[in-house]
């Protein structure tokens, strides 16, 4: 009888693998539609995990919380190439659509059954701590914990690793610009911890 609940653990096991190993791999394919850094959605999942877990989230919400990071830009593969790879600055009409990318992911995600808690995250991770952000407009803790520390990881990654619209510059400004920012952009709450979790956690040519 002990054999039964161990072949089903091992294949509930098996399944979260595939899963894992798909999203990875869509993870990838939206790095590289979106010309990010390589490795972008997986860098960051891992990094807000790292951050999440040391603020007590676990168990199945800490997993929503990596799969909806890995995920984050999953919507802007309904957004125009023109819009998503234009050189110079997106126009007012151009921004608009752009801004649609978080509820577009939403919609994809919201309907498969082990993603829902990730798609809040999707649908949150451009809100901002006092509440100038979007699609909704959420202020403080009205945004998902997952997203406002995502926020957080996803603005230090922008900044300290070279993209096609600026030059890096270092974690330590970086860092001060984060401070900067919190209780604006970021939750105070979470910027002392983060960005020691971060420097923590960066490879050392980019920690200093």
């Amino acid at each position: 009888m002990d054999e039964q609940p161990e072949a089903l653990n091992e294949a509930l096991r098996s399944l979260s693998s595939v899963q894992s190993g798909t999203l990875d791999a869509l993870a990838l394919a939206l790095d590289y539609r979106d010309k990010s850094t390589s490795g972008h959605s997986r860098r960051v999942a891992t990094l807000t995990v790292n951050v999440a877990s040391s603020h007590g989230v676990e168990g199945d919400a800490l997993q929503q919380i990596e799969h909806g990071a890995l995920l984050h830009d999953i919507g802007k593969l309904k957004i125009p190439d023109s819009i998503l790879w234009k050189p110079a600055s997106l126009d007012d009409t151009e921004w608009i659509t752009m801004r649609k990318h978080p509820q577009y992911g939403y919609e994809f995600l919201i309907g498969l059954e082990f993603l829902t808690g990730a798609a809040e995250l999707v649908l949150s991770h451009h809100e901002k701590f006092d509440g100038t952000g979007y699609p909704r407009g959420l202020r403080g803790e009205n945004i998902p914990l997952g997203a406002r520390i995502f926020s957080v990881v996803d603005a230090v990654d922008a900044m300290i690793y070279k993209r096609p619209y600026n030059a890096p510059i270092s974690f330590r400004e970086a860092a001060e610009e984060i401070r900067r920012c919190a209780g604006t952009h970021f939750d105070p709450d979470l910027v002392p911890l983060a960005v020691v979790l971060l420097g923590d956690h960066l490879p050392p040519y980019l920690s200093r």
